[in-house]
């Protein structure tokens, strides 16, 4: 009897696809995590146009942390020049903190040149803020995937 049970729970809990017993989520968090994950959509946006101009916009003026600006421009037009457009994918995105004017993402991501010789990915953790209706990256920085994990 046990047995059939625990068989009948698995199958239900199979059915949902997920379950979570963390805290629960705001509606207003929600709204701001679908936000911040606009801005990593901009960023797939530029890098399938291979366009460096829109792919530095994306990072705040003042950015000093790990290269500025101009320098994200000329690595941009460096690499859209070496290996065409590319395909950013975030495979993982954990929000370590989240308001309206600034967030902390450790970011999980990978991106695909159709050559395969500009193929990149890794774990970050990148610093947001909030420019009117927009989020920008202040300032990054490289996490090795033992810091990443739990």
């Amino acid at each position: 009897m046990k047995a059939i049970f625990l068989a009948a729970a698995a199958a239900l809990l199979a059915s949902c696809g997920y379950v979570s017993f963390g805290r629960t989520v705001s509606d207003e968090e929600m709204i701001l995590r679908d936000d911040v994950r606009a801005y990593y959509d901009e960023v797939a946006v530029a890098f399938a146009a291979g366009n460096a101009d829109a792919l530095a916009l994306l990072f705040d003026a003042a950015i000093a942390k790990p290269m500025t600006r101009e320098q994200i421009l000329a690595w941009g037009r460096d690499f859209f020049a070496k290996h065409g457009p590319g395909r950013f994918r975030v495979e993982k995105i954990e929000f370590e903190r989240l308001g309206h004017e600034s967030a902390v993402v450790l970011l999980t991501y990978r991106v695909e040149t159709l050559d395969g010789k500009g193929n990149f990915g890794g774990v970050e953790r990148d610093y947001l803020a909030k420019r009117g209706k927009r989020w920008i990256v202040t300032s990054w920085e490289k996490v090795s995937d033992s810091k990443a994990s739990p």
